[in-house]
């Protein structure tokens, strides 16, 4: 009788105490909301930055292709007149030349260039995309399984808290011989097994939150509490889809396949180019000479131009080639990975669901409502402590597994959402 009201006392303590920590905020804490985390993805995140900058460096290649080439002008004037015995004789009777020419490329090689330049940055965009679609995707997986993870460790917590009161009355009682010792162990035991499993969840946790706050660049130190809106909803999403409809999503939206295909147009673009650099350009040039050729005063147009006859840039042709064909190897490849990418990812959200939906969406209520009446009971001890116990492990076995379960559903929804490269749905 004694021990039992000891019991229902330090119950009652603990209920009130957990209920006061649960509701403490430190200094370091950080309440997140997900729009909140992806406006600081998109501000603060080292790698999307770092793409930010490439796409301006390629856009610096359009300047440099769209440039003329400088021209080039020569002068010549006597070191030593031997006439007038002169050094750097600049007067009537000294001899000096002028030379300017300027570079004409034929066979359209600026216009070839600037495209290819434009393809470039092309590419650099969609890797911006890109990188942003999988960073997105890291950020919101992350912070579902924070979420929930952080919502099992208060149900390890409190169990814990509940057997170590337990052990510290059983303990005392075992002194006062109203407790064998084989009881102690058995409470022990299962104590410790708790302990370990929440130490093996607390370093998961923080391997999940150190992935978040690296994503969002928030303080090593700072603890992140994920917040979800209330109600969400457990209908099934993907059921409302077909895989026809999201493979072409995926095909319009996914920035992967977009720089695989711009990768062909990239190289069809670098073979033209190359083609044209087998024609020869045009050097047009204007030349005076003072008193050295036939005449005074000498004017002189002067055009050159190489013959073709042995480097026609048959080595970058073939090169320019091989690589287009390479790339539309890749893109059709990258057409069949994407096919199976949604395919996996629809059938893994249509399994979730399914077994989401299995559940009674009133179960966790009505298994809450259940715990509150053992407790209840045990305090008008119409049941024993190992019973209570018993019932109580399997109470959390039953919320980490729904914990877990819901967010599996969640990862499957974002993970069909990484298919397809759109956030068709928003949990």
């Amino acid at each position: 009788m004694i021990l039992r009201l000891a019991l229902s006392t330090y119950l009652v303590l603990f209920a009130a105490l957990f209920r006061m920590s649960a509701s403490a905020q430190t200094s370091d804490t950080l309440r997140l909301s997900l729009p909140d985390a992806e406006q600081l993805l998109l501000q603060k995140s080292i790698p999307l930055l770092t793409q930010r900058y490439n796409i301006d460096s390629a856009k610096a290649g359009i300047i440099t292709a769209k440039l003329w080439d400088n021209p080039q002008v020569t002068f010549e004037n006597a070191l030593y007149n031997h006439t007038t015995k002169k050094w750097f004789d600049f007067s009537y009777e000294s001899q000096n030349t002028f030379q300017a020419e300027q570079l004409f490329k034929l066979a359209g090689k600026r216009n070839k260039a600037v495209k290819l330049a434009q393809s470039g940055v092309k590419m650099s965009e969609y890797q911006f995309y890109d990188l942003l679609r999988t960073l997105r995707f890291s950020l919101h997986d992350n912070f579902y399984d924070l979420y929930y993870k952080q919502r099992s460790l208060q149900t390890f917590a409190s169990q814990i808290a509940f057997l170590q009161t337990v052990v510290t009355v059983f303990t005392a009682q075992k002194e006062l011989g109203n407790i064998a010792p084989k009881e102690i162990v058995r409470i022990k035991s299962m104590l410790y097994d708790l302990q370990h499993d929440h130490l093996a969840l607390q370093q998961d946790i923080q391997e999940t939150q150190s992935d978040l706050a690296l994503l969002i660049r928030v303080p090593a130190g700072t603890v992140i509490q994920p917040v979800l809106p209330e109600g969400m909803s457990d209908k099934p999403l993907a059921a409302q889809q077909n895989f026809q409809s999201l493979l072409d999503t995926a095909r319009a939206n996914r920035y992967d396949l977009k720089i695989a295909q711009e990768t062909v147009n990239y190289n069809n673009l670098n073979l033209r180019l190359q083609k044209s650099m087998a024609v020869p350009d045009l050097q047009v040039g204007f030349a005076y000479d003072k008193q050295g050729n036939f005449e005074r005063n000498y004017n002189g147009l002067n055009v050159s131009m190489p013959l073709p006859f042995f480097n026609r840039n048959q080595g970058n042709i073939k090169i320019a080639k091989v690589s287009l064909e390479s790339s539309k190897l890749q893109l059709e490849g990258q057409e069949d990975q994407l096919a199976h990418e949604v395919m996996n990812s629809y059938q893994q959200a249509l399994r979730t669901e399914q077994l989401v939906g299995e559940f009674d969406p009133g179960f966790e209520n009505e298994y809450t409502t259940m715990m509150n009446e053992v407790e209840k009971n045990f305090r008008l001890h119409n049941i024993g402590l190992l019973e209570f116990i018993d019932l109580y492990d399997a109470y959390r076995n039953n919320v980490l597994k729904m914990n877990e379960l819901k967010y599996d559903r969640l990862h499957a929804l974002e993970s069909l959402n990484f298919s397809t490269g759109t956030p068709i749905f928003h949990p």
